[in-house]
């Protein structure tokens, strides 16, 4: 143990740091071996993937135990199958995501959208998606799982070739790319850090790559990147399960370490080392050399055990259930197995032959009259106690029959096997709380990096309105008021099949779903947006608008407005008392509102009636209030309106011919507006 009083990722020295770096790696893998962590993780990979002590599968066929290999072994993966089913129950729904900007201007909201559809690109065309998924896998299986994502100058799209500073000619294939996000997963045994839960401020991740790639990343170590070895500190570690690899095997593949360290106190700009693991230091710097605000490591753990740094799953509860129930198959098959062939007794000395009791339809004469020996009768206390078994992990799980696809009888409708899938989903309620922060987490960490790294334009294919793509251009500018992500995954109803179509149901009776491939989205995703697009949109240009008004400018109408939203949305701009004693906001605010009333009064009533608004009735000047009887009643002695500048006055319905007769023609080429 150093005496002195530099922290360790402070060593300015390579070989000090790198040491000191190897040390901590190690005194991890000597604490997974004390605290028998590490075989715990190894039983989890075992069950979950049905292997052996060497490594082989052994549900592909029965296998034999006992001393001389006297019983049968069946392998009935129940562990699988209910984790594979918590997966599903957490991942299936597809995260919808919502950026949060530091402002409510409409630049901000509109930065907002664009990271929306930035993240779902990511999503979809980056592959992101699988990615979570099967950090999903893997967090539930060993309690923790870890994404690292890094920026890597060699992604993206071409920009310019590279250029002799002193020539100025080009240089040929050295042409400069816009850089992009890259992600790795990592399994808790490749992520070293402080044992005690209250140290979060370090981590070490390590995994393989192939030393060529490497060797090309870094030239300048050259000799130790070619012999090192593909087992240092690894010799226990490459695998989960016994053995490890063998030394015929392809050694280009070595172990690099990546070390991070957040900025603290006595760390104060973070600290990032890239080095090899016999503590050849091939990269050092900080974390706002790297461009980065915080460590892009991110977690998802279900499950926090208190005192340790370590996660626990619900499937280190399931293991000795899944023993159990492999015991009792074996059981049963062994003795079904065994004495399956009947076995029959006579008494000594009969005069039967084994040959005439084979084949069937024999006459047998014999002293004694033979019976068969029953052996094969099981009792029944273990096929209930398997039963029992089987119940108890779905009840330790919280995977109940129906999410398992085989619901019970007296389940019928479709509306209480939505209910009971649901309760699965609630039951998981921590675990889908750590996959919705590791989302959010990861989402914010990947808009960050984008706006710090992202200065070349780079182009997303995203997801417009009905779900058609479109070409976006963006940069690291047009996120930059984005501040964090977050994830809504929806009810627990939502979550699952029965219930999104219970919902897509209920929607349709009450007339909320239009059209057909509304309720298919809604079937299938448990997403609403297609239902609120439009009011988004029309929200969005209102906010723009009142923007504009608040400087005094003067914004045009369109006739396709929803005028009487905007009328009501543009009073905000009035609504600060600073405003209203200003003569040029005032004057553009209420000008603006002016507009849409007139288009009210002009717009051709049939537009307006597509768009659900009515036109405004113009009331005659002079005219008398409408009587008891009705409005349209009409009017004794009446006499014929006259229209106001830019109006066309209507005859009241059932008005007398002179009334009719004198009433004023309107200016040729004016808009008609139908009686």
């Amino acid at each position: 143990m150093r005496q002195d009083r530099t922290h360790f990722a402070n060593l300015r020295d390579p070989e000090e740091l790198g040491a000191a770096l190897v040390e901590k790696f190690s005194n991890y893998q000597d604490e997974l071996f004390r605290t028998g962590r590490l075989e715990l993780w190894r039983k989890c990979h075992r069950y979950y993937f049905a292997l052996d002590s060497q490594g082989r599968h052994e549900a592909v066929e029965i296998g034999t135990a006992g001393e001389q290999g006297e019983l049968s072994f069946l392998k009935a993966n129940h562990y699988r199958n209910l984790l594979q089913h918590l997966i599903v129950l957490v991942t299936q729904q597809r995260p919808a995501w919502e950026c949060r900007a530091v402002n409510t201007d409409y630049k901000s909201q509109v930065q907002t959208i664009l990271g929306r559809n930035v993240l779902e690109f990511y999503m979809r065309e980056k592959r992101l998606s699988p990615m979570f998924r099967k950090a999903a896998e893997r967090a539930i299986l060993y309690g923790e799982a870890y994404i690292e994502m890094e920026w890597d100058s060699s992604l993206g799209d071409p920009i310019r070739p590279g250029m002799n500073e002193e020539t100025g000619e080009l240089i040929p294939n050295d042409i400069s790319k816009t850089g992009d996000a890259r992600f790795h997963i990592y399994e808790p045994i490749n992520v070293a850090r402080s044992i005690r839960d209250d140290d979060k401020s370090w981590k070490i991740l390590k995994r393989w790559v192939n030393r060529y790639e490497l060797l090309a990343e870094h030239p300048d170590y050259e000799d130790e990147i070619l012999t090192a070895s593909e087992y240092q500190n690894d010799d226990k570690f490459y695998y989960y399960s016994y053995p490890a690899q063998s030394p015929e095997d392809d050694d280009d593949i070595i172990p690099v370490y990546k070390f991070y360290h957040e900025r603290t106190g006595a760390v104060r700009d973070g600290k990032v080392v890239k080095f090899l693991g016999d503590g050849t230091v091939l990269k050092q710097s900080t974390l706002e050399d790297e461009e980065l605000s915080n460590v892009p490591v991110f977690e998802m753990v279900p499950h926090d055990q208190h005192g340790v740094q370590f996660g626990y799953s619900v499937s280190f509860d399931l293991l000795a259930v899944q023993e159990s129930i492999d015991l009792l198959y074996s059981t049963i098959l062994s003795n079904q197995v065994t004495f399956g062939v009947q076995n029959i007794w006579m008494k000594p000395g009969a005069s039967i032959s084994t040959i005439e009791l084979g084949g069937g339809l024999n006459v047998i004469e014999s002293n004694e009259k033979p019976e068969p020996l029953n052996l094969t009768n099981t009792p029944p206390e273990i096929f209930n106690f398997l039963q029992g078994l089987e119940k108890l992990g779905e009840v330790l799980s919280g995977v109940n029959s129906v999410a398992r696809g085989q619901p019970e009888a007296s389940l019928k409708s479709g509306a209480a096997l939505a209910m009971v899938a649901s309760q699965a989903v609630q039951f998981s309620n921590g675990l889908q709380s750590a996959w919705v922060q590791f989302l959010e987490d990861t989402g914010t960490g990947l808009i960050k990096m984008l706006q710090k790294r992202a200065a070349e334009p780079r182009v997303a294919v995203i997801a417009g309105k009905d779900n058609r793509s479109q070409v976006q251009e963006f940069t690291g500018d047009d996120l930059s008021d984005i501040n964090r992500v977050i994830v809504d995954v929806g009810s627990p109803m939502a979550q699952t099949i029965s219930g999104r179509v219970q919902m897509a149901e209920n929607l349709l009776q009450s007339q909320l779903l239009k059209r057909p491939e509304e309720y298919i989205q809604v079937a299938e995703t448990g997403r609403l947006d297609v239902l609120i697009d439009d009011e988004r949109s029309e929200q969005l240009l209102i906010d723009a608008e009142n923007e504009e008004l608040r400087s005094g400018h003067n914004v045009p109408v369109v006739a396709i407005d929803q005028h009487v939203d905007h009328i009501k949305g543009h009073r905000k701009v009035l609504g600060n008392p600073s405003d209203r004693n200003d003569p040029q906001i005032t004057g553009a605010a209420l000008d603006h509102i002016n507009q849409h009333i007139q288009a009210l009064r002009q717009v051709d009533p049939a537009l307006l009636n597509v768009l659900g608004m009515a036109p405004i009735q113009v009331q005659p000047p002079g005219a008398p209030p409408p009587s008891p009887q009705g409005e349209n009643a009409p009017q004794p002695n009446a006499q014929p309106p006259q229209a106001g500048p830019g109006e066309q006055v209507v005859a009241p319905p059932g008005a007398s011919p002179e009334i009719q007769e004198n009433m004023p023609q309107m200016p040729a080429g004016a808009p008609q507006i139908p009686q």
